[in-house]
């Protein structure tokens, strides 16, 4: 902790940008809480809120375009804009509008977010030295794990006391102070080219280029089929919770909290002991194993709490997937195609996510929560077996300029 501080103070920069996303996650959190319960209670089905979590996460699908946009405009300025876009729009979700309206609202949301995810991690680099690269992205995954260790519980609980619509506009007035801080750094320009490509020529350049690099093309492929694994709980868990185990409302919340204080176990793991020991491509294949783990647990349990233990366990490895990824993306990838790499690879992860929605609301209603859980746990091992040999004989490089 003392050397995460240490960088907090001596970056001011990086502080206000660390600042900014942990404030915004944490309201995006609250109200992706606040609108699970609110369809789970108004429409009472898996495929209802698988599709609610589908829209809310389809638009990930266009990270590549994302990436290529970040890689060519100011990155605090599309930083800021994306920030006040999703101010408005949860604003507008606040007044809980009919299901077909709420779920294309979330979609548009979803566009500005992953406008947002390349330009985020594209400017780490400019903010802080090479030597203090993972500790960063520690730090920035413990602010992004806000979103599921704090931000659920306050969901949770304004949903059972006042409602879904205080926590949404709780998440308008969190973004809007994430743009205010993210207005403090300086402008970060795109790197001068000699002949600029057009975007889709340089959105399939970052394509070719994640297919050319072994360790790159292996992170994309093996995170599309864990998450299309592993992501089914994020339909079964709200059953799971509520139905089989008599879980309330705030329950649930707690639950999430347990996921999200996972990753902050995580994430606070790499920055006291694991970054300076392990490369990140076996802190990668960890990740792996104990997402894994994790949906084995919540499979079997036989309370509230052990699924809590269970959901902290696949926390932390989804703690560790992040910092891995971006650190692994940040030093393989020349600064003017990162946010092109970082969309592709976010892309192939929400690919994964769309499959598992789809998939986790099929297998809720046609066999049961603890079954969907299972399921996943043996798709993830297959995935981490598969995968295990490219990360173990990855070699480590510098980071690329």
């Amino acid at each position: 902790m003392s050397s995460a501080l240490a960088l907090l103070r001596r970056r001011p920069q990086f502080r206000a940008l660390w600042t900014a996303v942990a404030l915004s996650y944490i309201g995006s959190g609250a109200a992706t809480t606040a609108l699970t319960l609110y369809v789970q209670e108004t429409r009472g089905t898996g495929a209802a809120v698988a599709a609610f979590l589908i829209a809310a996460n389809a638009p990930r699908l266009l990270g590549p375009l994302a990436g290529g946009i970040a890689d060519r405009l100011d990155l605090r300025t599309l930083m800021v804009g994306c920030d006040l876009g999703q101010a408005a729009l949860f604003a507008a979700l606040a007044t809980l509008p009919p299901f077909g309206v709420l779920i294309g609202l979330a979609a548009v949301a979803c566009v500005l977010q992953t406008a947002y995810g390349p330009a985020r991690t594209a400017a780490i680099p400019m903010l802080v030295d090479d030597d203090e690269l993972i500790s960063a992205n520690a730090l920035l995954g413990v602010a992004t794990n806000l979103y599921v260790a704090a931000g659920p519980l306050v969901g949770g609980l304004l949903f059972a006391t006042v409602g879904a619509p205080a926590a949404l506009l709780v998440d308008a007035a969190t973004f809007v102070g994430s743009a205010l801080l993210t207005r403090t750094l300086p402008s970060i320009p795109p790197p001068e080219v000699d002949e600029p490509e057009g975007l889709l020529s340089a959105t399939a350049a970052g394509a070719r280029f994640v297919w050319a690099d072994p360790v790159l093309r292996a992170v994309a492929i093996s995170m599309c089929l864990l998450v299309a694994f592993v992501a089914v709980d994020n339909v079964a868990l709200v059953f799971l919770t509520r139905e089989t185990l008599g879980g309330s409302a705030a329950a649930y919340g707690v639950i999430e909290v347990c996921f999200g204080l996972g990753m902050l176990t995580g994430s606070f793991w790499v920055l006291h002991w694991a970054g300076g020991r392990w490369r990140p491509t076996r802190l990668l294949l960890l990740a792996c194993g104990l997402s894994t783990l994790g949906s084995a647990g919540g499979g079997i349990a036989p309370s509230l709490p052990a699924l809590g233990a269970a959901e902290a366990v696949t926390g932390s490895g989804n703690g560790i997937d992040v910092i891995a990824t971006e650190t692994i993306i940040q030093q393989r990838v020349p600064r003017g195609m990162i946010g092109r790499v970082y969309g592709f690879t976010s892309s192939a992860i929400s690919l994964g996510l769309g499959i598992a929605m789809a998939l986790g609301g099929f297998l809720v209603d046609a066999t049961s929560p603890r079954a969907t859980f299972l399921i996943a746990a043996a798709g993830g091992l297959l995935v981490t077996v598969a995968v295990a040999p490219t990360m173990l004989r990855a070699r480590a490089i510098p980071r690329s300029t």
